[in-house]
């Protein structure tokens, strides 16, 4: 009875230690970094003052779960989004998909005239590096 027992506290010791483990895990190791570029027919756009880039990393489910915010942006630009850039952490996976919108409004998830956006559409690792993203879309 007691080796049951026993057996049945280091199984679930494991099981709890996999399901909490793994998201602490990710959300201590969760480093992604790049350059944010910008095509040069919307260059002159993006030299606006009070400009801000937000840089999205979404998870599978389109969800954001971690955003960085950069003012006055010059391109290219080095970015780098870490645990303290999740707003989200509960829902974070080890595949992800980046996003950057470029605007004066200071609203993100609005995409009015004048923004202009850009997103890589492969998924990126939870610590992959030296990413290239490009702004290519302006709204009409």
């Amino acid at each position: 009875m007691k080796r049951f027992f026993y057996l049945f506290l280091c199984g679930s010791a494991l099981f709890a230690l996999t399901r909490f483990g793994y998201l602490y895990f990710l959300r201590l190791a969760f480093n992604i970094s790049g350059r944010v570029g910008i095509t040069e027919c919307l260059a002159e756009t993006a030299a606006r003052p009070n400009a801000m880039l937000f840089v999205t990393a979404r998870n599978k489910a389109g969800v954001p779960v971690a955003v960085k915010k950069i003012i006055n942006p010059v391109f290219p630009l080095n970015f780098r989004i870490t645990s303290e850039n999740l707003i989200m952490p509960g829902l974070l996976t080890k595949s992800l998909f980046l996003e950057a919108f470029l605007n004066n409004h200071g609203e993100l998830g609005v995409f009015r005239q004048g923004d202009i956006k850009g997103e890589i559409k492969r998924p990126v690792l939870f610590r992959e590096k030296e990413i290239g993203l490009i702004l290519d879309t302006a709204a009409k």
